[in-house]
């Protein structure tokens, strides 16, 4: 039975990527808290990113994913159903028709959102929390859970009056995550793959995936694609101009396009992939005056679905926390 004092409380979600997304729908679903998500970007979604160009659209973060671990999900049924996501035939791939955004809007189209507010730092307040943004706004609440990438939460925790134990700090400081470099390209050509593949996994030392999204129909232009570089490339060049880093890319671009190509966007994900992972849980909750939980993809797998199974983890952590 819900108390007065658990079911009016209210929780602030930073960040709206996949984990943030369902720690949300469960914990609104299953009780009466007021759920408020805060995001630093002008849209939603984390990596499941869609970028518009001239003439059509990009991919640009996630490319597909695999629901077989969570396929029992309702969230996950339902977006099949809706034909949010589908996959190629005989293909265990999903992706999202019209762009992977597309599953963040849909899932959080009934919430709170506060977008283009980036945290700044933590403070206690009357046994909850206030927490301030970079564009000068301030809010109260009485519990907290932070999505986002673990260098950035720690920045965020070391700005704040949030102190957490030595053995947490150190097991949380070795976690890491892979660069990404990212670029949109208009090809004269078609890639050269297998027929109704969603791209070409290349991995040599500057490109590791193309993807095809006109496959995917993200994009009504034929031959628009999206360029992940190489963890080693994107770590080497990551703090260069664009410019820079295309010109570094030619010969490798003129190789699958050469019939002639042109950038169109670039992108870039300095906490792509997690490289490591927390080993000890599935979420994290922090000692403090309120509830404080972190999830995300590196406390399981670094994918789509241990991105789900975090939100999860920590939203019922949160429903069953003594206070």
């Amino acid at each position: 039975m819900k108390t007065r004092e658990n079911s009016t409380r209210n929780i602030s979600i930073i960040g709206t990527g996949l984990s943030a997304i369902f720690a949300a729908r469960i914990i609104q679903e299953r009780s009466d808290r007021k759920v408020i998500l805060f995001d630093k970007a002008r849209g939603v979604g984390g990596r499941l990113a869609t970028r518009r160009s001239e003439n059509g659209k990009f991919d640009h973060g996630l490319q597909y994913f695999d629901i077989e671990s969570i396929s029992g999900i309702p969230e996950i049924q339902e977006l099949i159903e809706k034909e949010i996501i589908t996959s190629i035939s005989g293909s265990n791939r999903f992706f999202a028709p019209g762009g992977m955004t597309n599953i963040a809007k849909y899932l959080l189209q009934n919430y709170q959102i506060n977008k283009e507010h980036k945290l700044t730092s933590i403070s206690s307040r009357d046994k909850g929390f206030q927490i301030s943004f970079e564009n000068g706004k301030h809010y109260v609440c009485d519990d907290m859970i932070l999505s986002s990438p673990i260098p950035q939460t720690l920045e965020i925790l070391e700005n704040s009056q949030v102190v957490i134990s030595p053995d947490t700090l150190g097991c949380l400081k070795k976690l890491a995550y892979d660069m990404c470099l990212v670029v949109m390209v208009e090809a004269n050509n078609k890639l050269e793959k297998k027929k109704n593949e969603l791209g070409l996994k290349v991995g040599n030392a500057k490109i590791s995936w193309i993807g095809d999204n006109h496959v995917k129909n993200v994009s009504d232009t034929v031959n628009f694609y999206t360029i992940h570089c190489s963890p080693e490339f994107s770590l080497d060049n990551f703090d260069k101009s664009d410019d820079k880093i295309n010109e570094a890319l030619d010969i490798e671009l003129q190789s699958y396009f050469h019939e002639g190509y042109r950038i169109l966007s670039n992108h870039k994900w300095r906490y792509s992939i997690p490289k490591s992972f927390y080993q000890l849980d599935t979420s994290l909750v922090l000692e403090s005056d309120g509830f404080l939980g972190l999830c995300g993809d590196i406390f399981t797998n670094g994918r789509f679905d241990g991105a789900i199974q975090s939100g999860i983890s920590i939203a019922k952590k949160y429903l069953t926390y003594d206070f």
